[in-house]
């Protein structure tokens, strides 16, 4: 009995149970790394969705900025039917698109955000009622919200601004660029008085 031969361990008993073919440090980089890539094509599907979110709402305000603009008054009666006809459909296939990025933001965030809205809700009913004469207040609030402009600029604007999220202050930006386009392409199709 005591000349039994013991059977040989195999590899993996070698190694015992908690023995790894790689470090602990190798699979978490390689975890941390599969992580970071996915966070950046999170950042960009977010990017996407946000410019997606933008882009309906340009074509909303251009859209509503045309069916109730004055310089409608340049058209037949029948051009101006057909132009609201168009446009009504335009909004209502714009509507049928759904995209929401959520912002967190704290309650002073939400504050500047709701004060800056109202601001440019504003300023774009006073476009549709007359877009010559605020071209320049429109003017002076997409300068404040540019970090490189030299032009003049509405400081109260800029501070409400400013107090916004980084992801508000761009589509802040974009929508006052929206309405600067609108208003550019509007004033080159109108004849002049």
């Amino acid at each position: 009995m005591g000349d039994q031969k013991l059977p040989e361990r195999t590899a993996e008993e070698k190694r015992g149970l908690f023995s790894r073919t790689e470090s602990m440090a190798q699979h978490s980089g390689r975890l941390i790394g599969m992580l970071d890539q996915i966070e950046k094509r999170v950042e960009m599907l977010r990017e996407q969705a946000s410019a997606l979110e933008v882009e309906k709402s340009s074509m909303l305000e251009a859209l509503h900025t045309l069916q109730s603009s004055k310089d409608l008054q340049y058209c037949s009666p029948g051009e101006r039917e057909e132009i609201q006809i168009t446009a009504e459909r335009l909004v209502c296939r714009c509507l049928t698109v759904d995209v929401c990025v959520n912002t967190v933001r704290n309650q002073q965030q939400e504050d500047a955000l709701e004060r800056v809205n109202s601001v440019l809700d504003e300023i774009s009913q006073k476009i549709r009622e007359d877009m010559r004469s605020h071209y320049n207040t429109l003017l002076l609030y997409y300068n404040a919200c540019c970090p490189d402009t030299t032009g003049p600029m509405d400081l109260k604007f800029q501070a409400l601004v400013i107090e916004c999220t980084a992801d508000d202050q761009k589509r802040i930006r974009k929508r006052l660029e929206t309405l600067l386009r609108t208003m550019e392409y509007a004033e080159k199709s109108i004849p002049k008085n």
